[in-house]
């Protein structure tokens, strides 16, 4: 795997105080690094996670749902840890929080979305008609006034981390159900600009978070360079 180098991000570090400080949880973080167009080594399931002050050691496997975990030394997965991974072009994140028992949090995500994805071809406004609802083209516009292109991909970072979010309780809940749940990414619908739920689209949606115990999921953005980055908080209340 190519080297990886730690980025120092003052965003990125504000993005998970603020989406985690008040979640009851021991540690978390997000890291940035370049250098990679993905995080690979899912062959070994030995993810180093660089980061500016240290590196991160993060047994990372991932299920048949591509959806990644972490293991412990002894080779079991460590229950009381999250993780969730995402790339864009040269830039990769990883977002990590170890809870305390009692925590609402019952998943996370994190999103990489780059803003000259959404620019004013005519191919990306069919896109971005075919992606976004009215209302949710209507937020982005309110929001995000004096530049579309980044609250576009904002948005779909946020529809992103969302969906990645529910991984976590959908892996608890396939433990002791053998029902198959479906839904998808294009499921969640961004209600504001610092929530997401997965109901308005898709009924399936709404009655599979009624299933695995998720109540909402929030998320937060921030912007580096021409890059959004999102995470998401699926919780129990």
């Amino acid at each position: 795997m190519p080297r990886l180098e730690p980025v120092e991000s003052p965003a990125a570090d504000a993005l998970a105080h603020a989406a985690f400080d008040s979640l009851g949880c021991e540690d978390f973080g997000i890291a940035i690094a370049r250098g990679a167009s993905s995080w690979g080594t899912r062959e070994t399931g030995a993810i180093e996670i660089p980061r500016a002050d240290t590196t991160l050691q993060l047994g990372i496997l991932h299920d048949e749902r591509e959806a990644p975990y972490v293991v412990g030394s002894d080779g079991h997965e460590a229950e009381q840890t999250l993780v969730s991974l995402t790339d864009e072009g040269e830039t990769l994140a990883c977002a990590w929080v170890r809870t305390r028992p009692g925590s609402p949090l019952l998943g996370i995500g994190i999103d990489l979305a780059s803003s000259s994805d959404f620019d004013d071809r005519p191919f990306t406004q069919r896109f971005i008609e075919l992606v976004f609802s009215d209302a949710e083209r209507e937020l982005v516009r309110t929001t995000w006034p004096d530049n579309l292109t980044i609250g576009y991909a904002a948005a779909f970072g946020a529809k992103e981390a969302a969906f990645k979010a529910t991984a976590a309780p959908l892996r608890n809940w396939y433990r002791s159900h053998d029902e198959k749940l479906s839904y998808e990414v294009r499921h969640f619908c961004l209600v504001s600009e610092h929530e997401a739920k997965g109901i308005m689209r898709n009924a399936a949606a709404q009655r599979a978070m009624e299933k695995i115990g998720v109540r909402r999921i929030v998320v937060h953005y921030t912007q580096m360079d021409d890059l959004a980055l999102v995470v998401a908080a699926a919780l129990v209340e």
